[in-house]
C-alpha cells in the first residue's frame, strides 16, 4: 500500500517517468515499506483488515475496494487526530456510514424495494454494475479518482486524515460505471474464441480448394492415369498447370482468418468500455487485420485472369460441360507475354500463399489481448485489460508445459490428418457432381422465380452440405480431443499407480508399511513403539467404523482385526496381522474378508490404493494447520422421517423409500438388523423379561424356529420390533445414511474429528500415559481439546429459523449428536417503523449453546448485515454471509449432498500439505534477500466417488459422467493448468481466497454456477489450482429423469451465462495457446460443441430434404456408376441424368459420423473403469448402460444443454433449478412431462420427424434408421425413462387426466394446464406488466422481457430462414412437373408458393373468425349461464379448439388432394405448412403482442365472457384485441400438440400390450430384479371401481381416435379417391388468379 499522494504524483509524472508506475517499483516501495514495520504494526494491521472484513456484508466479494477501505482506516489511525482521540468510536459506524452505502448502491442496481419487500428490476448485466464493476474502479490510481462527492469534488483531493469521516458523504451512483458490458449476444463467441474459429474454417478452406481442383482446372480427370479421354489409358499426357489458380484461390480463403478477427474486434467495440485507450488498442488492431485481409485478397484479382496456362489453347474449352472429352491443344508458339505474365502470376500466387499460411498460424497462436499492449504492466491500466488482476496468470513448469504441447500437437495431427481423408477428401465426389451438374432452364420452372431458382438447386444442396462438413470439421477436433485427453490421463494414472493396469498387485501386503510411513508423522515422533502397534491402531478403527456403518458383519471385523495372540516368547503377546493383508496376492486364500463387489471392498481398495501414490510428508498434529468444513444448506434434507421410508411417498409410487434401500443394500440391512436385534436382546434382559431365544430353547425345535421366523420379521421389515424412539430412530438413521442427506454430510466428515483423536492418540503415547491411559476422561478431555482447536464444522443454515416442525427437531438431533457442529443463520428483527427496512443479523450457534426459555439456542455471536445479504441466486450469499464464523487458514468446500470416510479423514495433514506451506521460507519475504516464491496454491482438488451409481440407469450414467470429468478429466487438466473449481469437496485456501474476492461470486443470475467463479478468479491473479489422486469423498447425484435433466438445464444456463462475463473474455484473449485450448474445450468448448451436434443434425435434415427432392424430381442415373472412376462420365445414362450414389455414399458417411460424435461420451467412462477396476466390470457397467438404452438417454441430455444455452443466450432469465435429489419412483403423468420437455425437445423433435417422413418416403436409405431411432428418443426419453410408464391401466388414466389438462384453466385460473404452459411459453418474449403486478409476484415468478435484438434474431429471423429453405425445397420439387402444366396453360406456370402460403393462412384465417364468434357467444351467454353451468368457458375454449383440429386435418386432406394422394409430395407440403405458420406466428407475436397483463385474467375473461371485475379499467379493450390475437395463436399450438401428444402415445401404447413390460421396464430403470417389492399398489374396492370404469371408457376413447388416425392415413393411401376440386379454387392454390 502506498500514500493516495504518491499516487497522484505518479499519475501526474506518468507522462515525463512512465517506467516508475510499473508493478514492479511499486510492490518495491510496499516491500520496503512492510520490512520497516515492527511486529506490533503488522499484527495491528492484520487486526484492522479482519474488523473491516468481518463488517463487510456483500463488499467481502470486492477484494481491492475493501483494501481501499483499509487504507482509509489506516491513514485515520495514524493520524494525530486518531491519536488523541479519547472516546471511543460509536458502535456502528464503520457499517452505518461505509458499508450500507455502498450495500444499498449494489442492491439498488438489482432490485427495488417497495414497502420492505424486494423487487427484481427488469434490467439485464450490461446496464447492471455489479460486484466486479465495483472493484475494478479500485483497480487502477485513475479509478480512484473518480470518486466523487454530490458537488462533484473529490475524495482523493481531502486530506488523507480526512477521507475516513467523509466516505459517508461519497456519491457512489456518480462514481461507478460499467467496466464490462455483458450483452446478451453470440459475438462473444467471436470475440474471446476467434482462434479457434480461425485454426478450424482457414484449414477447411485450404483442404476443400485443394482437393476441389475442378474448381480451377476443367481436365482434372486426365491427370489420373486411369483416364481414357484422349489418350492410351496408363499414361499422363502434357497438361495445363493451373498451381497459380490453385494456390491464389486457397490463399484468398484464408482471409477469413484475419475476416474472423476483424468481426471480433468490433464486437469487442461493444462489451468494453468506450475510452479513448481502449478504442485506440481495438481500431489499430481492426486496422491490422484489415491490412492482412486486403494484402491477402488483393493478388487473387490479378493473379486469377492471368493463372491460366497459356501454353494451351482455351478458345475450345466447354466450362459449363461435366466433363472435357477432349485433351487440351498445347500451342507451339505461345506469347511470350503471357508466358511470363504466367510465371509471375504463379510466383506471386505461391508467395500469397505461403503468406497466408504464415497469418493463420500467427492470428491462431496469438491472443489478441496481447496485441498493441504496453510493453510494461502500467499501473493506471490504460489497456483492453488489467493484467495485474486480470492477466497474471501462474506459470507452468517445464514437464507440465510440454505435456500440454504434446496433447496439443497429438490432438491436431490426428485430427487433422483423419478430417483430411474423411471429410474433405471423401467429399470430392458429391461436391464434384453438385458442383458441375445443372439442370437446363428449359426443364423446370416456377410462376415467380421462373428457372432461376430451380436451376440452381444444385448449388443451393451444396451450400448447405459444405455447411454442415464444416460444423462435423468442428466436431471432429472434440472427437479428438476426448480420445488424446482421456489416451494422455490414463498414461497419468500408470505414472501415478492408480491404475489396476500397473504394478500395485501387492498393495495390500504393503499397507501396514505405508500407513506408517505415510499416514503417520513418523519423522518428527520418537519412535518407543513398534510400527506394527502403531499401524494396528489406525487401521482397527477404520475397519470399526465399517462396522457401526453396518458395511462388515461381526464375522468379517473378526478376520480384518489386528488381534493380541499368545507369544512363544515367556508367555508375551503379541499382535498378530489379519491374514487379509497378504491373502490377497495370494489365490490360495478362499475366505471372503467383505462382501463382493460391496461398499467395503470399494472403501478398503481405494485405500490400500491411494497409499501406493505419493503423498507430503504430514506434520505432527499439534502443528497441522486449522481447517473449517464450510457447507451450505437451504432446504435439503435433514434427516428421513419414519413417515418418509416406511410409506410410499404418493400414489403413483410402487416401492417404499425403504424397500429400496434394503434392496440396494442388502448385506448392509442385514448387518443392521442383527445389531438391532443384540440390541433389543439386551434391552428385554435389562428389563426381566425373557429373550426371544429363551423362550424358544423352552419350546420344541420346530416351534423354536417358527417363533424365531416370527419375531424376526418386524426387524428384517421395517427395523425394528419395537416403537419406542430409540429403534425407530436407528432405522432413521439407517435409511439416511444411505440416502442424500445433510445428516449423512455431517456424520461424514465428522470423521475429521475422530482421526484427529486416532492421530493424537496414536502419535503421542507419552500425552496418553500423562493423562491415565486409554479410556481416561482426562485423556478425552485433551483429545477433544486438540479436535476442536484443529478442526471445525460449520453449516450456513439459510432458512434456520424458518424452519418446519420435522426440520427443527432434525437440526436439534444433529446438535445434540455432534455437540461441536456449528450452524448459522439470519435473524431478521422487523423494522420499528413501517416502511423502514428489517434488520438482519447473522448469527452462530452449536450444540454447547445454552436453550432460552422459548426453546431456541441463543447464539455466541451475532452480527448485524447492511441489509438481507441474499442478493443473488443464494448459495453463494449464504456461503458470504456465514463465512466470518469459520477458523483456520483452510477451508472444505461441501455441498449437503456429500459424505466422508475415517480412513480418508485420516489423510488430512497429507492433502494440506498440498498447499505447500508446511516449510515457510526462512527469510522474510519482506526483506531485499528474500527469494523468489512459487505462485500459492489456491485451490487442491480432490477425487468424487458417486455413492448414488447403483440407484439405477440414470443414477449410473449421472456417476459415470461425474467421475469422468471429476477424476480422469482433472487429472490431466490439473497438471497441465486448466482445472478451475466446481464445487467438489476442494480445498482452498483461505487467506488466498478471501483476500481476493471470497470462495464464489454472487450477482444473480451472472454467477449462477457459482463456485467455477472462484477458480477463474484465483487462475487469473495467479493462483495455482491442483488436482489429488490419493483422497476422495463421496457424492450423491440427481436420480430421476427430471432431476437430472433440471441439472443439466442449471448446467447449460450457468454456462451461457458465463459465455457472456468478463472472465470468460480475460481468458479467451489472453491465454497462450496451448492453455487457451485447454480451457476452451474443457469448458465452453463442451457446450458449443452441444450446439453443433444439434446443429449438425439439423442441418443434416435439410441436406437430405433438398438430395430426396433431387431425387423425386430429377432424372436418376441408371446403374451404379463409380465416380472414383475418371472415366465415369462414359457411363451415365440418360443424357443429362443425375447420378445419386455419390450423395448417397455421401449420406452413410456423415451418419457414420454424427454417430461417432455421439457415441464417443462413453469412451472416457470405458477407460476409466477399464483402468481402475479392470476389463470385466468396464463391460459389464457399459453393457448395462446401453441395454438400459442410455443412448437414447444421451441423445436428449445434447439437446437439453443445446437448448438451455441457445435459450438462455437469447432470453436470460438463469436461475438456481432446485433438482431434488430423493429417489425416483413416483410415476409421472403425461401431462407433467409433456409440458416440461415440449419447448426444450419434443417440438424440435416433431420438426424433424416431418423432416424424415419425407426423406423416407422420397430417397430411403438404411443408415437414416439411426437418425429415426435419435429423433424418436428426443420424443419418448421422456416417457421412457418414467417408472412405470407402461402399466395399461395407469396409461390410459394418463391419457384421461392428459385431455382434462388440455381443457383446463379455462374457466377459472389454474397452473396445471395447458394454457398455463402456453402462456409462460410466451412471456419470456412478451414479458409482464409489472406495474400491473405492483408488488405481487406472479406465479411463474419474475420473467424479464429478452432483449429486441435477440428477439428478432431467435424467434423471427431463424424461424423465417427455415421457412425459406423448406419452400425453396418444396418449389423446387414441383418445378419440372410446372413445365408440362406451363405448356398445357398457355405457358403459365403454377406457383406452388402461393399453394403453400394459402394453405398455411387458412387455419389462421378460420381461426380468426372461429374465436371472434365465439368470442360474442361467452360475451352475451357467459355472464349468464355462468350460475348454471360452471364449466361453460371451458366448453365454449374445448369447442373451438376441436373445431381447430378438424381445420388442421381438412388442410392435410387438401394438400393430398392437391398432390394426387402421392405421400411425399404431400409430407414435404406439410413440413412447409409447419414451419411457415411458425414464422407466421412468430412475427405476430413480436410485432402485435404487448406484455402480459397479470395472472390469467384475460384468457378466463374470454371464454367464459366476464370481463368485469378484473381491474383491466381502460386496458379492456386493447386487452381484448390482445388476446384475440392470442388465441388464433393458441388454436394451432392446440392442434400441433394435440397431433404430437397422440402421435406419443400411440407409439408408447404399443410397448403397453407387452407381457410384464412392467418388470422389465422396472428393473431396466432401477436395476433391480423383477420382484414383489415393485408391485401394483393397494387401492380400495371404490378406487379400483373407479379405475377401472374411467380405463374402459377412455381405453375406448384412445382405440377410436387411433382407428381414425390410421384410417386417415391409410385410407387415402389405398385407395385413392378422385376428389375434383372447385375450379375456382384450384387456380388460386396453383396461384393464376
Amino acid at each position: 500500500q502506498i500514500d493516495p499522494k504518491q499516487q497522484q504524483e505518479l499519475l501526474a509524472e506518468e507522462t515525463s517517468d512512465p517506467k516508475g508506475d510499473t508493478p514492479a517499483a511499486f510492490v518495491e516501495k510496499w516491500r520496503a515499506q512492510m520490512n520497516s514495520m515492527s511486529q506490533y504494526e503488522r499484527a495491528r494491521q492484520v487486526a484492522l483488515w479482519m474488523l473491516v472484513w468481518g463488517e463487510a456484508g456483500n463488499l467481502r466479494y470486492t477484494a481491492e475496494l475493501l483494501c481501499f477501505i483499509f487504507k482509509v482506516a489506516e491513514d485515520y489511525i495514524k493520524s494525530p487526530a486518531a491519536q488523541q482521540r479519547v472516546e471511543p468510536a460509536p458502535e456502528g459506524e464503520y457499517l452505518c456510514n461505509i458499508v450500507c452505502p455502498l450495500y444499498n448502491f449494489l442492491r439498488d442496481e438489482g432490485y427495488e424495494v417497495v414497502n420492505g419487500k424486494y423487487l427484481k428490476r427488469e434490467r439485464d448485466h450490461a446496464t447492471t454494475i455489479g460486484y466486479d464493476d465495483m472493484n475494478e474502479l479500485f483497480w487502477t490510481p485513475e479509478g480512484i479518482r473518480n470518486i466523487k462527492f454530490e458537488d462533484k469534488t473529490l475524495l482523493m483531493d481531502v486530506p488523507m486524515a480526512e477521507r475516513w469521516g467523509r466516505m459517508k458523504d461519497v456519491s457512489w451512483n456518480k462514481s461507478f460505471f460499467k467496466t464490462y458490458k455483458e450483452r446478451r449476444t453470440m459475438w462473444h463467441f467471436m470475440t474471446n474464441f476467434s482462434r479457434v474459429w480461425v485454426m478450424h474454417v482457414a484449414v477447411y478452406w485450404y483442404y476443400i480448394i485443394y482437393m476441389a481442383n475442378f474448381i480451377y482446372d476443367p481436365f482434372f480427370e486426365m491427370h489420373d492415369v486411369q483416364s481414357t479421354v484422349g489418350k492410351t489409358k496408363g499414361t499422363i499426357p502434357d497438361l495445363p498447370n493451373q498451381d497459380a489458380k490453385r494456390y491464389t484461390l486457397m490463399a484468398a480463403g484464408a482471409a477469413m482468418a484475419p475476416l474472423i478477427c476483424l468481426a471480433g474486434t468490433i464486437a469487442e467495440m461493444f462489451f468494453v468500455p468506450a475510452n479513448k485507450h481502449t478504442q485506440r488498442a481495438l481500431w489499430l488492431r481492426a486496422l491490422l487485420f484489415l491490412i492482412i485481409l486486403a494484402a491477402d485478397v488483393a493478388p487473387t484479382f490479378w493473379i486469377w485472369p492471368n493463372g491460366d496456362d497459356p501454353n494451351f489453347d482455351w478458345s475450345k474449352v466447354d466450362y459449363e460441360a461435366i466433363y472435357q472429352s477432349k485433351i487440351p491443344t498445347k500451342l507451339d508458339d505461345p506469347d511470350s507475354g503471357e508466358v511470363s505474365t504466367w510465371k509471375a502470376a504463379r510466383a506471386v500466387a505461391i508467395v500469397q500463399f505461403i503468406y497466408s499460411v504464415l497469418f493463420t498460424i500467427f492470428l491462431s497462436l496469438m491472443p489478441s489481448a496481447l496485441m498493441f499492449k504496453p510493453r510494461k504492466k502500467n499501473r493506471n491500466g490504460r489497456g483492453l485489460i488489467n493484467r495485474t488482476f486480470a492477466g497474471n496468470f501462474p506459470p507452468l513448469k517445464i514437464a507440465a508445459r510440454s505435456i500440454s504441447l504434446a496433447l496439443w500437437c497429438a490432438i491436431f495431427l490426428s485430427k487433422y490428418l483423419e478430417s483430411y481423408f474423411f471429410l474433405a477428401l471423401s467429399f470430392k465426389d458429391p461436391f464434384r457432381w453438385l458442383y458441375s451438374y445443372r439442370l437446363p432452364a428449359d426443364q423446370c420452372t416456377e410462376r415467380f422465380f421462373g428457372s432461376n431458382l430451380c436451376s440452381n438447386q444444385n448449388y443451393i444442396t451444396l451450400g448447405f452440405m459444405l455447411l454442415l462438413d464444416l460444423v462435423l470439421f468442428f466436431l471432429d477436433t472434440y472427437l479428438w480431443y476426448v480420445v488424446w485427453n482421456t489416451v494422455f490421463s490414463v498414461g497419468r494414472s500408470f505414472y501415478l499407480g492408480v491404475s489396476i493396469w500397473t504394478p500395485w498387485r501387492n498393495v495390500f501386503s504393503r499397507m501396514p508399511k505405508r500407513i506408517y510411513a505415510k499416514i503417520l508423522a513418523t519423522a518428527d515422533m520418537e519412535v518407543k513403539y513398534k510400527p506394527k502397534v502403531l499401524c494396528s491402531q489406525i487401521w482397527n478403527a477404520v475397519v470399526i467404523s465399517m462396522y457401526r456403518e453396518h458395511l462388515l458383519s461381526v464375522d468379517h471385523v473378526q478376520k480384518l482385526l489386528y488381534q493380541q495372540v499368545s507369544s512363544d516368547d515367556d508367555g508375551k503377546r503379541t499382535l498378530k496381522p489379519p491374514a487379509f493383508f497378504v491373502s490377497q496376492d495370494d489365490a490360495a486364500f478362499n475366505q471372503e474378508f467383505y462382501p463382493s463387489h460391496s461398499e467395503a471392498e470399494r472403501r478398503i481398495s481405494f485405500f490400500a490404493q491411494s497409499l501406493s501414490s505419493v503423498l507430503p510428508e504430514p506434520v505432527p498434529v499439534e502443528n497441522m494447520p486449522t481447517f473449517t468444513v464450510f457447507t451450505p444448506h437451504y432446504s435439503e434434507k435433514i434427516l428421513m422421517s419414519l413417515r418418509e421410508i416406511i410409506r410410499e411417498s404418493d400414489q403413483y409410487t410402487r416401492v417404499t423409500v425403504l424397500e429400496y434401500l434394503k434392496a440396494l443394500h442388502t448385506d448392509e440391512w442385514d448387518n443392521f438388523v442383527k445389531d438391532t436385534k443384540i440390541l433389543a436382546e439386551e434391552n428385554s434382559t435389562n428389563f426381566g423379561q425373557a429373550s426371544a431365544y429363551g423362550q424358544a430353547l423352552a419350546q420344541d425345535a420346530d416351534k423354536a424356529e417358527t417363533k424365531m421366523k416370527t419375531d424376526d420379521l418386524p426387524f428384517y421389515t421395517i427395523g425394528f420390533k419395537s416403537a419406542a424412539p430409540e429403534f425407530t430412530l436407528r432405522t432413521r438413521i439407517w435409511a439416511s445414511l444411505r440416502s442424500q442427506t445433510l445428516y449423512r454430510t455431517i456424520s461424514g466428515f465428522m470423521n475429521y474429528s475422530k482421526a484427529i483423536k486416532l492421530l493424537y492418540r496414536v502419535e503421542n503415547p507419552e500425552m496418553v500415559h500423562l493423562f491415565g491411559g486409554n479410556g481416561s476422561e482426562r485423556l478425552e478431555q485433551e483429545l477433544e481439546r486438540m479436535a476442536r482447536r484443529k478442526f471445525k464444522f460449520v453449516v450456513a443454515m439459510q432458512r434456520f429459523l424458518k424452519f418446519n416442525k420435522d426440520e427443527r427437531e432434525a437440526s436439534d438431533f444433529l446438535l445434540r449428536t455432534y455437540p461441536d457442529l456449528q450452524i448459522s443463520y439470519l435473524e431478521e428483527i422487523p423494522a420499528a417503523e413501517e416502511g423502514e427496512l428489517p434488520r438482519i443479523y447473522s448469527c452462530l450457534i452449536d450444540g454447547h449453546s445454552e436453550v432460552g426459555p422459548d426453546g431456541r439456542r441463543k447464539p455466541y455471536y451475532r452480527i448485524q448485515l447492511p441489509g438481507n445479504p441474499i442478493l443473488g441466486d443464494g448459495k453463494s450469499d449464504n456461503q458470504n454471509h456465514s463465512i466470518v464464523f469459520t477458523r483456520g487458514e483452510y477451508l472444505q468446500l461441501i455441498d449437503a449432498n456429500q459424505d466422508n470416510y475415517l480412513e480418508e479423514c485420516v489423510k488430512i495433514r497429507n492433502i494440506l500439505g498440498e498447499f505447500e506451506e508446511y516449510n515457510p521460507p526462512t527469510v522474510s519475504p519482506y526483506s531485499p534477500a528474500a527469494e523468489p516464491q512459487p505462485s500459492p496454491v489456491a485451490i487442491v482438488g480432490a477425487r468424487e466417488y458417486i455413492f448414488s451409481e447403483n440407484v439405477g440407469i440414470l443414477g449410473d450414467v449421472a456417476a459415470g459422467k461425474e467421475a469422468t470429468f471429476g477424476t480422469l478429466t482433472q487429472r490431466i487438466m490439473a497438471e497441465i493448468g486448466a482445472r478451475l473449481h466446481y464445487g467438489h469437496p476442494d480445498f482452498v485456501n483461505f487467506i488466498y481466497m478471501t483476500t481476493r474476492g471470497g470462495i464464489s461470486k454472487a450477482q444473480k443470475g451472472l454467477h449462477l454456477n457459482e463456485d467455477i467463479y472462484a477458480g477463474m478468479n484465483s487462475f487469473t491473479r495467479g493462483g495455482r489450482i491442483k488436482h489429488t489422486e490419493y483422497f476422495q469423498c463421496g457424492k450423491g447425484r440427481d436420480l430421476g429423469f427430471c432431476s437430472t435433466l433440471n441439472f443439466i438445464t442449471k448446467i447449460g444456463t450457468g454456462m451461457g451465462e458465463q459465455m457472456l462475463s468478463r472472465e470468460y473474455y480475460w481468458l479467451g484473449t489472453q491465454l497462450p495457446m496451448d492453455r487457451f485450448l485447454t480451457f476452451y474445450y474443457a469448458h465452453p468448448g463442451f457446450h458449443i460443441n452441444n450446439i453443433m451436434i444439434m446443429s449438425s443434425v439439423q442441418l443434416f435434415m435439410i441436406c437430405i430434404m433438398f438430395i430426396a427432392t433431387m431425387n423425386s424430381t430429377v432424372t436418376i442415373c441408371e446403374g451404379d456408376v463409380d465416380m472414383t472412376n475418371p472415366n465415369y462420365a462414359q457411363y451415365l445414362t440418360p443424357d443429362g441424368c443425375f447420378l445419386i450414389k455419390p450423395l448417397g455414399d455421401w449420406i452413410n458417411r456423415t451418419t457414420l459420423a454424427i454417430l461417432l460424435v455421439l457415441l464417443i461420451a462413453f469412451l472416457p467412462l470405458f477407460l476409466q473403469m477399464l483402468t481402475e477396476q479392470g476389463f470385466a466390470r468396464a463391460i459389464s457397467r457399459l453393457g448395462k448402460q446401453f441395454l438400459s438404452l442410455s443412448p437414447l438417454y444421451e441423445v436428449q441430455v445434447t439437446q437439453v444443454y443445446f437448448n438451455s444455452l441457445m435459450t438462455n443466450m437469447a432470453y436470460g432469465g438463469a436461475r438456481y433449478i432446485g433438482t431434488g435429489r430423493g429417489f425416483a419412483t413416483s410415476r409421472l403423468s403425461f401431462s407433467t412431462l409433456f409440458s416440461r420437455f415440449s419447448d426444450s425437445s419434443i417440438y424440435f423433435g416433431i420438426r424433424l420427424m416431418t423432416l424424415l417422413t419425407f426423406f423416407s418416403a422420397a430417397y430411403w436409405k438404411w443408415p437414416v434408421l439411426y437418425f429415426w431411432i435419435s429423433i424418436a428418443a428426443l420424443l419418448i426419453t421422456p416417457f421412457l425413462y418414467n417408472p412405470h410408464q407402461f402399466v395399461l391401466t395407469d396409461f390410459i388414466l394418463d391419457y384421461r387426466d392428459w385431455l382434462r389438462w388440455l381443457g383446463a384453466g379455462n374457466s377459472s385460473s389454474n397452473t396445471n394446464s395447458w394454457i398455463s404452459h402456453c402462456r409462460l411459453t410466451r412471456i419470456r418474449i412478451t414479458g409482464y406488466k409489472r406495474k400491473r403486478l405492483g408488488e405481487r409476484t406472479p406465479t411463474t415468478g419474475f420473467i424479464s422481457r429478452a432483449h429486441k435484438a435477440n428477439i428478432f434474431f431467435t424467434e423471427i429471423l431463424l424461424p423465417l430462414i427455415m421457412a425459406i429453405i423448406m419452400l425453396v425445397a418444396y418449389m423446387f420439387l414441383h418445378s419440372v412437373s410446372n413445365v408440362e402444366e406451363a405448356s398445357n396453360n398457355n405457358g403459365e406456370a403454377n406457383s406452388t408458393l402461393i399453394r403453400i402460403i394459402i394453405i398455411s393462412v387458412i387455419p389462421i384465417v378460420v381461426n380468426l373468425a372461429v374465436t371472434i364468434a365465439f368470442f360474442f357467444v361467452s360475451l352475451g351467454l357467459g355472464p349468464c349461464c355462468a350460475m348454471c353451468l360452471p364449466q361453460f368457458g371451458k366448453v365454449i375454449a374445448g369447442i373451438v379448439h376441436t373445431i381447430a383440429v378438424v381445420i388442421y386435418i381438412g388442410t392435410f386432406f387438401l394438400m393430398w388432394v392437391m398432390e394426387d394422394w402421392v405421400f411425399a409430395p404431400t409430407a414435404m407440403g406439410i413440413v412447409c405448412q409447419v414451419f411457415v405458420e411458425r414464422a407466421i406466428f412468430a412475427i405476430l407475436q413480436h410485432l402485435l403482442l404487448s406484455r402480459e397483463f397479470g395472472e390469467d385474467e384475460t384468457n378466463v375473461a374470454w371464454w367464459t365472457g366476464r370481463w368485469y371485475g378484473k381491474g383491466m379499467g381502460g386496458w379492456a379493450f386493447t386487452l381484448t384485441m390482445r388476446e384475440w390475437m392470442c388465441k388464433v395463436i393458441e388454436c394451432s399450438v392446440f392442434a400441433a400438440d394435440v397431433f404430437t401428444g397422440h402421435l406419443i402415445l400411440f407409439f408408447l401404447s404399443i410397448f403397453t400390450l407387452v407381457p410384464w413390460i412392467d418388470k422389465w421396464h422396472s428393473a431396466m430403470l432401477f436395476w433391480l430384479r423383477p420382484s414383489r417389492q415393485i408391485r401394483p399398489p393397494i387401492y380400495s374396492l371404490k378406487q379400483r371401481k373407479q379405475r377401472r370404469r374411467s380405463a374402459i371408457l377412455y381405453g375406448i376413447l384412445f382405440v377410436l381416435v387411433f382407428v381414425i388416425f390410421l384410417a386417415i392415413i391409410v385410407v387415402p393411401s389405398v385407395l385413392k379417391p378422385s376428389v375434383s376440386l372447385p375450379d375456382q379454387l384450384l387456380q388460386y392454390l396453383n396461384g393464376r388468379f
